[in-house]
């Protein structure tokens, strides 16, 4: 288990504990309270970092001096005197409960960007048993709550996506490998609304791109989640960006054509000379373009993502048929492309030397994957 370093912030009142840094995979975080956040390394689960307020909601400290140790918190408290010395002890969390909320962190994490739907009853199951395994008794409790109230509507089984083809998706992205003048792309959950539109098995096949008839055309689709209600569709934009200018050459509304979103965008530039540009979906048309390095990080999460959903091979997302080796095969992909973008960035991250294949720490089921239910 790494060891915790405190450091004090008397001008924002914060305590702030720094593990190991997260390496490729990123962090996943959870928030106890409001003003206690703490935050995993998605691959192997360790705590990075927890973040609290020295005046904490009285229902965290429990589960923080459990974490922590009672011993470790009275003497941490004793540093937001102006007293205290400057070198603070290092604090080494318990692990039992640091791995339970560890799984409940990536769970969460790992929702945000899965093919199944994230209104699927068993990623409340599966949310509300880490949640009480943890001692989160009242999350635990709303989680269940949530669910009954589900059942007693009487509501529909949750539709489940067809099978997905993993040889498929890696025969694609070995041919993308090869492909000049490819425009890059990145679906980030957190820029458009929850639950609306449906994930791939990596990156590439988040959004499907292409020329339209008129070859100054760009073609955006993107599928919609199953059950998902449709009417905020249209709120949503595909955008051409130059994220080294900050700047949006064009933008379209998202369409509802069946099971999928469509968007045409007109090509201010031949394909062959857009170099730099990115198409990414928003939810607000207005939003401010990010930089270079933050279209890279995102996508480089996104690898990451789906490198460690291959690891876990979810019978529930690919027939039957599927080989381990497949599997095997998207993951090695996935963690290449997390590590070339993270290095594209600037190499911010610190563990970008992580092999390339690899298993993940134990963590959540992810039963909602496992079944496609």
């Amino acid at each position: 288990m790494d060891d915790l370093t405190p450091s004090f912030e008397p001008a924002a009142g914060l305590m702030i504990l720094e593990g190991r840094p997260a390496g490729v995979a990123g962090e996943a975080g959870l928030t106890l309270a409001a003003g206690t956040d703490l935050a995993f390394d998605r691959f192997d689960g360790h705590l990075v970092r927890v973040v609290t307020g020295i005046e904490r909601e009285p229902a965290v400290e429990p589960l923080l001096g459990r974490l922590l140790c009672e011993h470790a918190m009275r003497t941490l408290r004793e540093t937001a005197s102006p007293a205290a010395p400057t070198a603070l002890p290092q604090v080494t969390p318990d692990p039992v409960l640091s791995a339970a909320l560890s799984s409940l962190a990536r769970l969460s994490a790992f929702r945000d960007t899965s093919p199944v739907p994230r209104h699927s009853r068993w990623w409340t199951v599966e949310t509300a048993i880490l949640a009480e395994q943890a001692g989160l008794h009242a999350r635990a409790l709303a989680e269940m709550d949530r669910l009954r109230g589900e059942l007693a509507l009487s509501e529909p089984a949750v539709a489940t996506v067809h099978p997905l083809d993993v040889a498929a998706e890696v025969a694609d992205l070995e041919k993308a490998e090869v492909r000049e003048s490819r425009l890059p792309w990145v679906v980030d959950p957190a820029l458009i609304p929850a639950g609306l539109f449906s994930f791939g098995l990596s990156p590439h096949s988040d959004l499907r791109v292409r020329r339209g008839s008129d070859r100054s055309q760009l073609v955006i689709e993107v599928s919609l989640a199953p059950g998902a209600q449709t009417a905020g569709v249209g709120r949503c934009v595909a955008r051409l960006v130059n994220p080294a200018k900050r700047s949006v050459l064009a933008q379209a509304a998202l369409q509802v054509y069946g099971a999928r979103a469509r968007s045409h965008l007109k090509l201010p530039v031949p394909i062959e000379e857009a170099g730099g540009l990115w198409v990414e979906l928003v939810a607000e048309p207005g939003r401010p373009v990010g930089s270079t390095t933050g279209h890279l990080t995102r996508r480089a999460l996104r690898w990451a993502d789906a490198a460690l959903r291959a690891a876990r091979a979810p019978k529930g997302l690919a027939s039957q048929a599927t080989r381990p080796a497949d599997w095997a095969a998207l993951a090695c992909i996935a963690w290449r492309e997390c590590r070339n973008d993270w290095a594209a960035a600037g190499g911010s991250q610190p563990a970008v030397e992580q092999p390339a294949s690899g298993t993940p720490a134990i963590g959540p089921a992810c039963l909602a994957e496992e079944l496609n239910a």
